[in-house]
């Protein structure tokens, strides 16, 4: 007898079988990861020098409850606005400062002040939800650099807040007086699971944790406007098309932001006390690195993956806190987390990222003077008056200048080297680097450690030191190429942050890093480098060096290779342009640049010192070459006065402030940034210049004579207003003739059209 099947084979199968389906299938998946977790504990308890205790497992779970937080918060702003939103750490600050002065100045109820920071943080996110609106029909790039900008600014609005809550008399803000009081929940409960004595603290930040995070999951499977965000993730066009109102969207998802960035630090402050708070407020970047990673696990669209990867995160690090009485194994390695993390998914990654591929181009760039009008003799002669000008003023600046000022000068020259290797890799290529500093920092400390250990020769270490920078891009820029989007500046942030914590600190690498060491000898005299002045100079020296070469990068065929690349990848791919050999070489280019600004780095500071490569310097010169002109040579040298005058001069918190502030309203009103004003003005002398001589600045010759005749001619600014004409023309039947200028191109440097046709 055959037994007959509960479901036939022709029998339909309903909704309802695939849910049930899908419901076991998912199920069984989590029991096998839970039996893995498991296993890898066991295995772990045993293996570690202190074991794994059950103690230390509770307390990573409890870490990496408020990292999913952060994190999910990351996961839902990419999927809604398709960036990475580096000021959610950031964004609920200023409301969760307003809650604790509440209750500890104030002796506000806790309930009270932290509802009262909740209504606080959905303003805040309603207010900032204003950003991706303004920027909707800008690069994906430009709002990236938008939340940079944001995470500085608001970093220095928490750190000047405080003052605002101080005891005049002696002068010490009530957060730190509040110090030696305490912001803690109202359950006072108390236990010990070996070796841990776990209090109302952690119980409370665990159960809101799980809390948010459920509403959050019923509220985006749910609610029409959970639904809503997760078609417009799918396709923001087509939920368009579709009468969803995608702005009011955007305000929910910034909402949201706000609500779980400021309910994560409300939740962190009584368990790890006022200097867990400090590390949020500081803009400290080892809390960003870590839930980069989890949303990086999760692709950046799954958020219980995203928080089940925050808790694994969570776990390594209380596990090495407890075996090595510290966190820099942890920091060291997640950078090879994120990498590992992005070439095992990959397809995933271009999956989520193939609708948006072509939204990641560079801010706008400068037109340059037309060869026709370049070759007026006043013009000519203005411009080489002007450069002769600029080169007298900083030949001489160490007779106007203090020997300190002096030195800080040569300082800003250093950094605008490594800003033009951020020019290079950013601004004509259109990807965003963190790691710049890291680049210099590791090229540094190898041409310091050959020639100060080795007795090389110094122009030898230099040259090594090139190499080694241009090596250690190439490979920081492998993984993140093979992705597509905006990956790229999550691997770097967190490579520098590894090279700050451990590659380049002298308790670890002593083998490589020199912390002191004498100047070299340049051409068998040691005097010659002796002086903050001769310092100057060699790195002027050097700045003119590393100016002329990206001169002349920028009009090559290899120059105008990354420019296509950045503006259209596609149209250059279809031409035959191999695009990813043109991101390879900006990488190689820009870590060459990067290393050399290294190597006169450890020079002028006697060795190397790890705090001066940390990611505030990172993301302090990406912001140098934002407020300067992402375009522009002369915006990067304009830039890093502007960034390094107010860091060295203002206190830490206007500083911030200032120049968060600066990208922003950059961004917004001036995407060319500071050098944009200079080329604005130079546009009007040049259309005064125009219009003496009875033409326009533009690159065409336009001729209104009749038929067979061509009089004096007057310039156009483009070949579209060319083809306007033209059309007009042809419509009045007027026998307009038009003529171009020999040698002359269109919105572009000479030459250019030309080139971008044989590529």
């Amino acid at each position: 007898m055959v037994a007959t099947p509960l479901i036939a084979e022709d029998e339909p199968r309903g909704p309802l079988f695939d849910r049930v389906r899908d419901g076991l299938w998912g199920l069984r998946s989590q029991l096998l990861w839970a039996a893995i977790a498991l296993v890898a504990w066991v295995v772990l308890d045993h293996v570690l020098p202190k074991g794994l205790p059950l103690g230390i497992v509770l307390l990573g779970v409890i870490y990496g409850s408020i990292y999913a937080l952060l994190a999910i918060g990351i996961v839902l702003v990419y999927r809604g606005n398709r960036i990475i939103n580096f000021a959610q750490p950031a964004i609920g600050v200023i409301a969760a400062i307003l809650a604790i002065e509440l209750n500890v100045t104030y002796g506000v109820n806790f309930v009270l002040s932290c509802l009262t920071g909740i209504v606080a943080a959905l303003i805040i996110g309603a207010i900032l939800s204003l950003l991706p609106r303004h920027f909707r029909n800008s690069s994906r790039l430009i709002l990236t650099v938008a939340t940079i900008g944001l995470a500085q600014g608001l970093g220095g609005i928490s750190a000047l807040i405080p003052i605002l809550f101080c005891n005049p008399a002696t002068n010490q803000s009530c957060t730190t007086a509040a110090a030696h009081q305490s912001f803690n929940t109202p359950l006072h409960w108390q236990f010990t699971i070996n070796p841990v004595v776990f209090s109302g603290n952690d119980i409370v930040a665990f159960i809101g944790t799980v809390v948010i995070v459920a509403a959050l999951a019923l509220f985006m499977r749910r609610s029409r406007y959970g639904l809503a965000i997760r078609a417009a993730s799918e396709n923001g066009v087509r939920a368009t098309l579709l009468g969803v109102s995608v702005p009011r969207l955007d305000t929910i998802i910034w909402v949201v932001a706000a609500l779980l960035s400021t309910v994560a630090i409300l939740l962190q402050t009584p368990v790890l006390g006022f200097g867990g708070f400090q590390t949020v407020t500081t803009g400290s970047s080892d809390t960003l690195i870590r839930i980069l990673a989890a949303a990086v696990i999760g692709r950046m669209e799954s958020m219980p993956r995203t928080a089940v990867a925050a808790i694994a995160i969570g776990i390594f690090d209380a596990g090495a806190t407890w075996t090595y009485s510290n966190v820099t194994f942890v920091d060291a390695t997640l950078v090879l987390v994120i990498i590992a993390a992005l070439l095992l998914q990959r397809k995933s990654y271009s999956r989520v990222a193939e609708t948006d591929q072509s939204t990641w181009r560079a801010v706008a760039a400068v037109r340059p003077i037309p060869r026709a009008l370049m070759a007026l003799p006043e013009v000519r002669w203005t411009m080489r008056g002007l450069k002769l000008a600029l080169v007298a003023v900083a030949v001489l600046l160490p007779v106007i200048l203090s020997d300190s000022q002096t030195y800080l000068a040569g300082y800003i020259l250093i950094y605008a080297i490594i800003g033009l290797s951020l020019l290079v890799l950013t601004g004509w290529t259109g990807q965003i680097s963190l790691g710049q500093a890291g680049f210099a920092g590791l090229a540094g400390a190898v041409s310091s450690d050959l020639y100060a250990r080795h007795g090389w020769d110094f122009f030898a270490a230099l040259a090594v030191a090139v190499v080694v920078g241009a090596g250690v891009a190439l490979l920081m820029g492998l993984p993140a190429l093979r992705i597509q989007g905006p990956y790229l500046a999550v691997t770097t942030l967190a490579f520098g942050y590894c090279a700050y914590v451990y590659l380049l600190s002298p308790s670890y690498l002593t083998w490589l890093v020199t912390p002191s060491a004498n100047r070299p000898s340049l051409f068998g005299s040691s005097s010659l480098l002796s002086s903050n002045t001769d310092i100057y100079y060699f790195c002027l020296i050097g700045f003119f060096v590393a100016l002329m070469a990206v001169r002349s990068l920028r009009r090559s065929h290899v120059g105008r290779s990354l420019i296509a690349t950045r503006d259209n990848e596609a149209a250059a791919r279809a031409s035959a342009l191999n695009t990813t050999r043109q991101k390879l070489t900006a990488f190689v280019i820009s870590g060459a640049i990067a290393g050399f600004g290294g190597a006169l780095f450890v020079v002028q500071q006697q060795g190397v010192n790890n705090g001066s490569f940390t990611t505030d310097v990172d993301i302090a010169l990406f912001t140098m070459v934002v407020i300067g002109g992402l375009g522009s040579l002369p915006g990067v040298v304009v830039g890093a006065f502007a960034v390094w005058a107010a860091t060295y001069f203002l206190p830490s918190g206007w500083a911030q402030l200032i120049n968060g502030g600066a990208i922003l309203l950059l961004l917004v009103v001036l995407p060319e940034g500071l050098s944009g004003i200079m080329y604005r003005v130079r546009d009007v002398l040049i259309a005064l210049v125009a219009r003496r001589r009875h033409m326009s600045p533009g690159g065409l010759l336009l001729a209104r004579e009749p038929a067979g005749q061509v009089g004096e001619g007057m310039l156009i600014a483009s070949a579209t207003e060319a083809a306007e004409h033209l059309e007009s023309a042809v419509a009045a039947g007027d026998g307009t003739v038009l003529a171009v200028s020999p040698g002359t191109q269109a919105d572009g440097a000479p030459g250019e059209a030309e080139d971008h046709r044989r590529a």
